[in-house]
């Protein structure tokens, strides 16, 4: 159902990483004090030499966020078996401290060598040149046009490029096509409208039993609401926020789009066609219920259905899964993952670059989904791999067109 959808869905999804600025405004401001007075010696070896990224020795002290730290396991214990004169030693930031730990560490002139931060915190850092410009080195990669656009853009600033992609997540509309079909619906009828997702909604409802609810959401979960919400939004072409950091502009009075996509949640509320529990979920067992096979609809992240599919009830044929529609149709999605950064100052920025390079080749990005990402190169995109990897589809499709 997937490739129904994304000729629909694509046209949508260039430019969209302007409209992700809300999450940056407060941070910004907590760590803009930290950073004003960073200071940090340059690398050894420059990223514009053509030694750059080779035959490293040493150590990389490389810090990934707990949140992905699947993939961070699995590339670090892969390229330090392959590579005796150079050692990856792996540091996971605990959640919702990544901002602040490296701060700290610019302003005390001790960073690491590497950084996976999520990708929508690189403007941070980017617009105060506390990253080593990777434009030369990226643009020398033979596979630079097949990397998420998306990603790539939240990492570049004035013309620059302090950034590249790590790895790939997104949200999306799941349901369940079981409880779809007990409800009289048609499970390869993916919901396409407001309408639709209330409709489908209270079909599932009616179904009954213990646990069975229509709809589920993190009502405590700021960051789950806007990964989930705001695609309703922007699938319209419609704005929350305008404007570049710093400069913004609020959008909320008189916005259509947005008092729908509120009133759809109202009425899921009010008619009990989510869980109670909903209102205090705050993120730690998002989509559990989901999994369980309790719910009818849920919009959640692609990250958090994939990496708890083992052992889960609802098996991977009773999934359904689409880009999140808008109030009468067309399709957005939230681009989320991690891009790599090497921070100024730096020590074996080189030997970082040369991890870097190993994580972005084929052979890894294709260990991606079993890890619950995706990667961040559309060349793997080959009819092998969607067999393997059929949700993977419109995440990778997306990612190439910026979304």
């Amino acid at each position: 159902m997937i490739k129904k959808y994304l000729s629909k869905f694509l046209p949508l999804a260039r430019g969209r990483m302007t409209r992700r600025t809300l999450s940056l405004v407060a941070a910004i401001a907590a760590v803009g004090i930290l950073l004003a007075a960073c200071s940090a010696k340059s690398s050894a070896i420059a990223a514009t030499s053509k030694d750059f990224g080779k035959d490293a020795t040493g150590t990389v002290h490389f810090w990934a966020r707990a949140a992905t730290s699947t993939v961070a396991r699995a590339m670090v214990k892969e390229f330090n078996a392959s590579h005796p004169k150079l050692k990856v030693i792996l540091t996971e930031n605990q959640p919702n401290e990544a901002v602040t730990q490296l701060a700290t560490a610019l302003r005390a002139g001790s960073p690491p060598d590497l950084i996976g931060l999520n990708d929508i915190n690189m403007p941070i850092f980017t617009r105060k040149a506390q990253f080593v410009d990777l434009t030369t080195p990226i643009n020398a990669l033979p596979y630079e046009s097949a990397l998420s656009p998306g990603h790539l853009n939240l990492a570049k600033y004035d013309g620059k490029n302090y950034g590249v992609p790590y790895l790939a997540d997104l949200s999306m509309l799941w349901y369940n096509k079981e409880l779809f079909k007990k409800a009289g619906l048609d499970p390869n009828q993916v919901p396409a409208s407001f309408v639709d997702m209330l409709k489908d909604a209270r079909a599932v409802q009616k179904v009954g039993g213990s646990g069975i609810y229509g709809f589920s959401f993190a009502g405590d979960c700021q960051g789950c609401l806007g990964f989930t919400m705001l695609p309703d939004v922007w699938a319209t072409d419609t704005h929350l926020i305008k404007g570049s950091i710093g400069s913004e502009t609020a959008n909320i009075t008189g916005n259509k789009p947005l008092e729908q996509l509120l009133t759809l949640y109202k009425q899921v509320w009010q008619e009990h066609l989510a869980p109670q529990a909903d209102q205090t979920q705050n993120g730690s067992t998002w989509g559990k219920d989901f999994l369980a096979g309790n719910i009818g609809v849920f919009p959640g992240g692609y990250a958090v259905v994939v990496n708890n599919l083992k052992g889960a009830a609802l098996k991977r044929s009773e999934i359904g899964a689409a880009p999140l529609p808008g109030p009468d149709g067309g399709y957005s999605t939230f681009d989320g993952g991690d891009d790599f950064g090497i921070p100024v100052g730096a020590k074996n920025a080189s030997g970082a670059w040369e991890f870097v390079k190993f994580v972005l080749e084929k052979h890894q990005q294709l260990q991606y989904p079993d890890l619950g990402f995706t990667p961040v190169r559309t060349d793997v995109l080959s009819p092998e791999y969607l067999k393997l990897h059929p949700f993977a589809e419109a995440r990778v499709c997306a990612s190439h067109h910026g979304l």
